[in-house]
């Protein structure tokens, strides 16, 4: 037996019924519970003829509350998809940060950082300084630094060429921080063939045995440099140079006695480490700064 299918007209008619009849519902339901005044009802005949039967076929707490109910569930189902959505819209964002951040801090590194060598240059190296000087002045702790010089490095390029140069700054650099592995401890290229060593809570004497460490570890590596007048293989010369620091203090003295040992371990022959005999703690400048501090104290 076939059955005749229902055309589109009878469809929507039936459509038309029922949400007709779903708004009489309600609109009764509302005057009924008084929350639509009667002269306001959409429908003021089918509400009065509805008033007389409607304690027995509908009380009025059973319209409310579904009443209530079908708000609630028709803001459910409004409200579920639109969750969904900024459920969805938040995890994307998050994942934007967390690239945006990934990013950020991938060019902070690369601002901090030599291109050539992979270590921090010299104006990180400047930012670093200033907050350990700080801190051990705070700490009442040494600070100590190495200057490291390449020796005889223009000769270097002239035998070998520049890409080999390169080749050899990036072998020193990697022996430096090799050495150099305690945590705080950082290495940094100070400019063209020049690098530096700075060692929070070092001694003299630990900044020495660092620099010993230096020479026995580039030694062991034996970087090739047959023309070089000082040995066989790629050497350094190192400028020692270690201070109680003081706050308020130049720091830059530390930087400036550290250069005089390098200088001092070049003309001694290369291939050395040499330390300034009379270490000062503060510069000359603030000596009367520092003086009337202590007097006001």
């Amino acid at each position: 037996m076939h059955t005749k299918p229902k055309s589109p007209l009878s469809s929507w008619t039936s459509l038309t019924g029922c949400v007709l009849a779903v708004t009489l519902l309600l609109d009764a339901a509302l005057s009924l519970n008084g929350l639509v005044p009667e002269q306001a009802a959409l429908f003021p005949n089918a509400v009065a003829a509805l008033e007389s039967r409607a304690s027995d076929v509908l009380p009025p707490g059973i319209a409310l509350a579904g009443f209530v109910s079908g708000i609630a569930l028709a803001l459910t189902v409004i409200m579920l998809p639109m969750h969904h959505v900024y459920r969805s819209r938040e995890a994307r964002l998050l994942q934007e940060r967390e690239r945006l951040a990934a990013q950020n801090a991938r060019l902070v590194h690369q601002a901090a950082s030599d291109g050539l060598l992979g270590i921090a240059n010299r104006r990180e190296f400047e930012r670093v300084l200033k907050l350990e000087w700080r801190r051990a002045a705070r700490e009442r702790q040494p600070l100590s630094l190495l200057m490291i010089d390449i020796d005889c490095f223009k000769l270097f390029n002239d035998t070998y060429g520049h890409q080999a140069g390169d080749t050899c700054l990036r072998g020193v650099a990697d022996v430096l921080r090799t050495a150099a592995a305690r945590p705080g401890d950082m290495v940094a290229r100070y400019g063209g063939e020049e690098m530096v060593v700075l060692m929070p809570h070092t001694s003299v004497e630990g900044a020495m045995r660092m620099a010993e460490r230096i020479h026995a570890m580039l030694a062991e590596r034996a970087l090739s440099f047959s023309a070089s007048p000082v040995a066989q293989h790629v050497t350094v010369s190192i400028g020692v140079s270690s201070m109680l620091p003081v706050r308020n203090a130049n720091r830059s003295v530390l930087v400036q006695q550290a250069d005089e040992g390098l200088y001092t371990a070049k003309e001694s022959g290369r291939n050395r480490t040499a330390t300034m005999p009379n270490l000062r703690l503060i510069a000359p400048e603030e000596e009367p700064s520092l003086g009337s501090h202590r007097a006001q104290a």
